[in-house]
């Protein structure tokens, strides 16, 4: 009962055409973690005496039984599908950019067992005739040169629906359209037919579409950055356990640098400068002092010395740098103190690097997406080179790239790629 009540609620028995050999392995781990302990809490309440190894063991090979199966079916139902058999009729209403992508998405994983009949205009002067799509005589009404041809118009709908044996009816480039949208779904409804619309209904060609409800009201969420919670959540432990480690184990090196740096040059040991992070919040970024008192004062007597396009400073001999400061420049060294910017959740380890407000104010409108991430310690710019690359846009096209594409094995791959970076010192500044 456990397990049946724990694989309903995470969609264990729900239909497997669009779904991944990892979602199947998640869904069987976290019910057999989840049953594991509901059948421990269980035998305690009842203080029945069942071993625990043999829980965990009957658990285990659930588990592996479930995925086991799960995965040989899908397997074999894939191959039927291959062959042309056990396949869902699929209209796709709209004739723009995204319906065509669709359909040549659909083509190219002919396992998911989804036959594309046709499509259906929504263009008021582009009526076409009423003969059926799936006569072998007809001419095709290309569409891009794909191999589907345009079934029906507004108008003559219905009456395709009923010509056809549709098994789903899927809405896409309907911007425009949002009244006939709505009256030809009514329609698919009354039909019997499923209805499902394209998510990312106004192609902005971002990160990931997801829904949820409020009350009765259903939303669509466009997310500019990843949103998978777990990942997250393990992430954001990485960067705890990390940064609390390498604070301890750093501790010798860290009084040894504070002691340098108050023996070469007058003033404070940290410098503290407002940051922004995380969707334009600002915090107090900790970094050792590496460049004499009442530098920031001095940024414009140089400024037109910047040797970074963009909004961004950087300059090769910056006369602001002290001499222990250009040491700790070129090994990172002075943005240690930035672990407890990451324990304070300021920061995370992997990240876009946080930038001043000014240089945010001069940001290109698609650049500003840098901020949809939590700043970080490291991140690709970091360990291609660092100042090497000459120009910010190039620097930004590197973090945006980082987060539409953002995962927990690519932040560890590029915390390892920061180790060799740091201590070559290569581009550093």
């Amino acid at each position: 009962p456990f397990y049946n009540a724990w694989l309903s609620l995470m969609g264990g028995y729900r239909s497997m055409r669009f779904s991944s050999h990892w979602r199947l392995l998640r869904v069987a781990a976290v019910s057999s973690v989840v049953v594991f302990f509901l059948l421990g809490a269980t035998l305690f309440l009842l203080k029945i005496d069942l071993s625990r190894s043999f829980t965990a063991i009957f658990c285990l090979l659930c588990a592996v039984g479930h995925v086991t199966q799960r995965l040989i079916v899908l397997q074999l139902l894939r191959y039927f599908r291959a062959q042309g058999k056990n396949f869902r009729n699929l209209l796709i209403v709209g004739t723009g950019e995204q319906a065509r992508n669709i359909f040549l998405e659909i083509a190219q994983q002919t396992e998911l067992g989804i036959r594309v009949v046709g499509f259906v205009t929504l263009e008021q002067h582009r009526a076409v005739p009423q003969a059926s799509l799936t006569e072998a005589n007809q001419a095709p009404s290309s569409i891009y040169d794909l191999p589907a041809r345009v079934l029906a118009d507004r108008h003559t709908f219905e009456a395709a629906l009923k010509r056809n044996a549709i098994d789903e009816v899927l809405f896409a480039d309907f911007v425009e359209h949002f009244v006939v949208v709505r009256e030809l779904a009514q329609i698919s409804v009354e039909e019997g037919v499923r209805v499902t619309f394209a998510a990312d209904m106004f192609s902005l060609g971002i990160f990931r579409s997801d829904t949820s409800y409020f009350g009765t009201t259903p939303l669509v969420h466009f997310n500019p950055s990843p949103f998978d919670t777990t990942q997250l959540f393990l992430k954001r432990c990485l960067d705890l356990f990390v940064s609390i480690v390498s604070v301890a184990l750093l501790a010798p090196v860290l009084i040894m640098i504070v002691l340098t740096i108050k023996l070469d040059s007058p003033g404070p040991v940290f410098f503290r400068q407002r940051r922004v992070g995380l969707n334009g919040r600002t915090f107090v970024l900790l970094k050792f002092r590496s460049m004499v008192v009442g530098a920031e004062q001095q940024l414009s007597q140089i400024k037109s010395q910047n040797e970074m396009q963009g909004p961004a400073f950087k300059m090769a001999n910056d006369p602001r740098v002290t001499r222990v400061g250009k040491f700790l420049r070129r090994y990172s060294l002075d943005e240690l103190p930035q672990f407890l910017n990451v324990i304070k959740g300021d920061m995370s380890l992997v990240g876009p690097r946080p930038p001043l407000p000014e240089e945010v104010s001069l940001y290109e409108r698609k650049q500003r997406r840098r901020l949809s991430m939590r700043p970080g310690l490291t991140c690709t710019w970091q360990v291609s080179g660092r100042n090497d690359i000459p120009d910010f846009d190039s620097w930004a096209a590197l973090d945006l790239a980082y987060i539409d594409n953002w995962s927990l094995k690519n932040d560890l791959r590029l915390l390892m790629k920061t180790i060799p970076a740091v201590l070559s010192g290569s581009g550093a500044r």
